[in-house]
């Protein structure tokens, strides 16, 4: 709920000419908390119990809200109903999804929990697009995908959450149990990862768009794939270097995608845009964390990496073609 309104307050404020500097900076911001998030939660863990990883959370978060209620300027509104029914078919399909893919390992990829899950997630998916199509104020109306820079955007920002989160997933455990670091070290071990994001996301606007954006994902890719030859005898500044390329990576097409994303749509659904644009951050992320964790359990940290990068390239080639194909339309 946060973040869908702080971005559509960031493309409100600014006018048009702006609003691709804007994204990027929130972008940069947004990218960037990730990573603090582990520097924060290892100074945490170093110093104070582990239950002051939730209070801590909320005393910064009632000091933000004291700023945003100060600084934060007033938007006019825009009246808007709120599908229950799409809500509750969307959030059922996706939990079924994400059952299929964590439980597979353990019960099995033929079980019938498995294949269940997997089914229940494909008829609720369809009965949730079905519904869209139908209502009259529809939470998701699937006609809006037929702009390609629109799922080129989605599908963007959602591969590059995927890899992102599916490092995060294992980056603490690796550094920790295999190369001995504290909770604090592990922290600050993630900082090469945070840094190119932040400078490129400023500077994203001097880039060409599809160049960009596939730049950025064939960086992600080829960090995931560099990361998945980590092993205890791998010297920490070769680990690394895949940080940086997949920080560098994701400061090239993740302002780009989101800008994407909300350029797609007219200024007055910014509400919507901002929202796709989280809501497809947090479906890739919970995916790529069960993927991961599914692949790992099985075949390991490294056959892992390489099934996300694997996921990643397919997301990328079709986010190229989809961008490519909205640059001829305008053309």
């Amino acid at each position: 709920m946060v973040m869908p309104a702080s971005l559509a307050i960031t493309v409100g404020v600014y006018p048009a000419a702006e609003r691709g500097a804007a994204v990027a900076a929130w972008t940069a911001a947004t990218g960037a908390a990730g990573v603090i998030g582990n520097l924060g939660g290892g100074l945490v863990m170093q110093y104070l119990p582990w239950r002051a990883l939730f209070g801590v959370p909320v005393l910064l978060a009632a000091v933000l809200a004291a700023l945003v209620a100060v600084l934060v300027p007033r938007m006019p509104r825009h009246a808007a109903s709120l599908d229950l029914s799409g809500t509750v078919l969307l959030t059922a399909a996706s939990v079924a999804l994400l059952t299929g893919i964590i439980e597979g390992p353990e019960a099995g990829w033929g079980s019938g929990l498995v294949l269940a899950a997997f089914g229940v997630a494909a008829v609720l998916f369809a009965v949730f697009v079905g519904h869209q199509l139908r209502s009259a104020a529809p939470l998701l109306d699937p006609r809006l995908f037929a702009a390609a820079r629109l799922r080129a955007g989605t599908l963007g920002v959602a591969v590059t959450f995927f890899g992102l989160f599916a490092l995060f997933f294992v980056n603490a455990r690796f550094l920790q149990e295999v190369k001995g670091f504290s909770p604090l070290l592990t922290g600050v071990a993630i900082v090469p990862l945070v840094i190119p994001m932040i400078v490129l996301s400023r500077l994203a606007g001097r880039f060409a768009r599809r160049p960009a954006v596939m730049a950025g994902l064939a960086g992600n890719v080829a960090g995931l794939v560099l990361l998945s030859f980590a092993d205890g005898d791998m010297p920490y500044p070769v680990y690394a270097i895949g940080l940086v390329i997949m920080g560098t990576a994701m400061g090239l097409c993740l302002p780009v995608l989101s800008y994407e994303i909300m350029a797609a749509l007219p200024p007055e659904r910014a509400g919507l845009g901002s929202g796709l644009n989280s809501a497809t951050r947090e479906l890739g992320s919970a995916i790529g964390v069960a993927v991961m964790g599914t692949v790992m359990t099985t075949y390991g940290m490294g056959a892992g990496y390489r099934v996300v990068a694997a996921v990643v390239l397919a997301g990328a080639l079709l986010t190229g073609w989809w961008l490519r194909s909205d640059a001829r339309g305008s053309a």
